[in-house]
C-alpha cells in the first residue's frame, strides 16, 4: 500500500513538472493526499535514492542525459567536462546557481544530501 502512494507522489511531481515547463524558477510539489495512512515502517530506501530523486527533478529536462533546453549541455561526461563540470560538487553548483532555462534547485527544495546523491547518480551512469 504504502509504495502505492509513493508511486503515486512520484508521478504526480514528474506530471507536475512536465506540465509547469523547464523554466519555472520554483518547481511545485504535488500536495500529499488528504487521509494517506501512516506508514508502519520506515520508507523504502530506494525513495531517496539519486536515481529515484533524479527522476523526480530532473528527467523532464534530462532524459537518458540529454538536455532538452540546450542540447550542447548534455550530462554525459565527456560534455559535462568540456563545461567545467568534473565533480559532484560541480553538479551541485550548478543546481544552485544554473544557467539560463534551468530551474534553480535551492536547499529547500534539494536538500544537500539528495542533491549529493542526484550528483553521485549523473557522475556514475552518463559516461
Amino acid at each position: 500500500m504504502y509504495g502505492k502512494i509513493v508511486m503515486g507522489l512520484a508521478f504526480l511531481a514528474v506530471g507536475g513538472t512536465i506540465f509547469g515547463g523547464c523554466k519555472k524558477e520554483t518547481p511545485e510539489k504535488p500536495a500529499a493526499p488528504a487521509q494517506a495512512p501512516a506508514p508502519t515502517t520506515a520508507p523504502p530506501a530506494e525513495v531517496k535514492t539519486g536515481e529515484a530523486l533524479f527522476r523526480q527533478h530532473c528527467t523532464v529536462c534530462h532524459p537518458d542525459g540529454g538536455n532538452t533546453i540546450n542540447p550542447q549541455k548534455t550530462l554525459h561526461r565527456k560534455v559535462r567536462e568540456a563545461n567545467g563540470v568534473k565533480t559532484a560538487e560541480d553538479i551541485i553548483k550548478t543546481m544552485r546557481t544554473p544557467g539560463p532555462g534551468m530551474n534553480k534547485f535551492d536547499e529547500t527544495t534539494i536538500p544537500d544530501e539528495d542533491a549529493k546523491a542526484i550528483a553521485d547518480y549523473v557522475l556514475n551512469t552518463f559516461k
